[in-house]
C-alpha cells in the first residue's frame, strides 16, 4: 500500500498547536512529535506517549487486529457499521463533496479520520495536512444557537459545517436529516451554559462565553425503547452513590426522546481536556488487547498498580473507584462496563478516572443480558476443591487483587444498600420503558443484589 501521511494538532492549551506528524505504512503507524512540542508542557498523543519521554524520536506502533493506528488515534474513527450514525453522517458528507470513498478497510478509515477526526472526544485533532488544520481552526462564522424545529433539520445541515467552512454550497443539497441509526446515535453540539432550552449550536472551537458543549443522544424506539429515561435514571443513581456525574437534560425533538450530556472533556472555557479510554491505554501497553472486552478487570487493576512510570498517583483511590463502579454496574443491570466505558483524564503521572458516562442498564434488553463484559475473580470457574466460585466470592477475590481489604468491600456494599433497594420501584415508575423490559431488568437486579449484598 502507499504510505498514508497526516498531522496531529491540539487545542489543549487554548490555542491550536501542531503536535506532530503521522505516517502509516503497510506494517506500522509512526508518530513523531513536532520539534519543541515537549517544552510547551501540553499533553501528548496519549497517556503512555509522554512528549518528554519520546521527544526527538519516532514512536512506532505495529499494526494489528483492531488497531491500524496508534490506539489514541484509532479511537477517533467511528466504527465501520451501517448503524453507526457518526460514520454514516461523515460518509454522506464526503459524498456530497464528490470525494471518492474507498469501499472499506484502512483507506476508508483514513479518509474519515483525516476529514472528520477533529473536535471529537478528548484533545486530539487529526488532519490530512497543516493547511487543512489552519483552515479548520481559522475564525469562521460567529457561533449561533438555533431553535430546534420539529423536523430537526438543523442536525445534519449545520453539523456538517463543523468539518469545514466549504460546505455552505451543499446545504441546499443535503436535505432533511436521515433516519437515525444505532442504539443511541450521538452528536457533539452546544447549548446555553445555563442548560437546555430547546436551542442548539455547533460544537465550540474556541472560548465561547455562555455556551457549553454536550453530546446529544437520540433514542431509536424500535430497538431500545425507553433507553433515554433509564440512562437518566442511572446517572442520578451514580450521583447518589457518590460518583462524579456530568449535568444532563432530557427532552424530545420531533417526538424522538433525547438526552443532552454535558461534555467533561471540555473545561469552562471550552478548552479540550485529556480523555483516553482504558481500551486505548491498555492497547498501547499490551499486544493482546484487540477489543474493548478481551481483557479482565484484573488487567485494569494491574494498570492502576503496576504501570511504570505510574499512570495514576492515587492508586488506593483509583482501586476503590473501580471496585465501586463494578459493584454499581452489576447492581443496576448495566452489563456494559467494558474498556471503552472507563476513561482517564488529567496530566502525566496524575491521571484519574473521569466522571461516569454511558451507565445505561443494557440488561433491560435481552440481547445484552450479561453480568459483566469481562471476567474477574474467576467468577463461574471451579476452585481448587471443585466448588463453583459464586459472585460474592469472586468479588472478594477481586477486592484482594486490588489490594483492598474485605472491610472496604463491605463498606462499599453497605453504602449502596439504600440506593439499590430503591431501584426496582424507580424502574417500575418509568414511563417509556415497556413493561417486559422493566420486569426483565428488575428481576436481574433483584437476583444480583441477593447474591452480592451481605446477609
Amino acid at each position: 500500500m502507499k504510505d498514508l501521511v497526516g498531522v496531529v494538532w491540539t487545542r489543549a492549551g487554548g490555542k491550536s498547536v501542531k503536535m506532530g506528524d503521522l505516517v502509516v505504512t503497510d506494517q506500522e503507524s509512526r508518530f513523531t512529535y513536532e520539534d519543541g512540542y515537549a517544552e510547551i508542557g501540553l499533553p501528548g498523543l496519549g497517556t503512555l506517549y509522554s512528549p518528554q519521554l519520546f521527544a526527538g524520536t519516532t514512536i512506532p506502533f505495529m499494526r494489528r487486529e483492531g488497531f491500524d493506528l496508534h490506539p489514541p488515534l484509532q479511537g477517533l474513527i467511528p466504527a465501520a457499521s451501517d448503524t453507526n450514525f457518526q460514520r454514516q453522517l461523515a460518509l454522506r458528507w464526503l459524498e456530497k463533496r464528490d470525494i471518492t470513498i474507498p469501499p472499506s478497510g484502512l483507506e476508508q478509515d483514513w479518509l474519515v479520520l483525516t476529514q472528520t477526526g477533529h473536535g471529537g472526544i478528548g484533545h486530539l485533532d487529526m488532519f490530512s495536512s497543516d493547511q487543512d488544520a489552519d483552515n479548520w481552526y481559522a475564525p469562521g462564522i460567529e457561533h449561533r444557537l438555533h431553535t430546534i424545529d420539529t423536523k430537526f433539520g438543523f442536525s445534519l445541515k449545520h453539523f456538517l459545517t463543523w468539518y469545514d467552512e466549504v460546505s455552505a454550497e451543499y446545504l441546499g443539497i443535503i436535505g432533511p436529516t436521515p433516519t437515525v441509526g444505532g442504539a443511541i446515535p450521538k452528536l457533539p453540539l452546544s447549548i446555553p451554559a445555563a442548560g437546555w432550552n430547546n436551542t442548539i449550536g455547533l460544537p465550540t472551537k474556541k472560548h465561547t462565553p455562555g455556551v457549553t458543549d454536550v453530546i446529544l443522544k437520540m433514542e431509536k424506539n424500535a430497538s431500545y425503547p425507553g433507553i433515554v429515561e433509564i440512562e437518566a435514571l442511572m446517572l442520578d443513581l451514580h450521583e447518589e452513590a457518590g460518583f462524579d456525574v456530568p449535568r444532563y437534560w432530557v427532552s424530545e425533538i420531533g417526538e424522538i426522546p433525547i438526552i443532552a450530556v454535558e461534555r467533561f472533556d471540555r473545561d469552562k472555557n471550552n478548552t479540550p481536556l485529556v480523555n483516553e479510554t482504558l481500551l486505548s491505554i491498555m492497547a498501547v501497553a499490551s499486544k493482546g488487547i484487540t477489543r474493548r472486552d478481551n481483557a479482565t478487570y484484573e488487567k485494569v487493576a494491574d494498570l492502576i498498580k503496576l504501570a511504570n512510570p505510574p499512570v495514576i498517583s492515587d492508586k488506593h483511590g483509583a482501586a476503590k473507584h473501580l471496585l465501586k463502579r463494578m459493584v454499581v454496574a452489576m447492581l443496576s443491570g448495566n452489563g456494559d462496563l467494558h474498556l471503552e466505558n472507563l476513561s482517564l483524564t488529567g496530566i502525566m503521572g496524575d491521571y484519574r478516572f473521569t466522571p461516569v458516562y454511558d451507565p445505561t442498564p443494557m440488561r433491560a434488553y435481552s440481547i445484552h443480558n450479561m453480568l459483566t463484559p469481562m471476567s474477574f475473580g474467576n467468577y463461574g470457574e471451579l476452585d481448587e476443591r471443585g466448588n463453583s466460585i459464586h459472585l460474592r466470592r469472586a468479588l472478594e477475590r477481586f477486592t484482594r487483587y486490588l489490594g483492598l481489604s474485605a472491610d472496604t468491600l463491605d463498606q462499599i456494599l453497605e453504602s449502596l444498600q439504600q440506593v439499590a433497594a430503591s431501584l426496582p420501584e424507580r424502574i417500575y415508575q418509568l414511563n417509556r420503558l415497556p413493561v417486559e423490559h422493566k420486569d426483565r431488568l428488575i428481576k436481574v437486579i433483584q437476583q444480583t443484589t441477593e447474591e452480592i449484598m451481605p446477609k
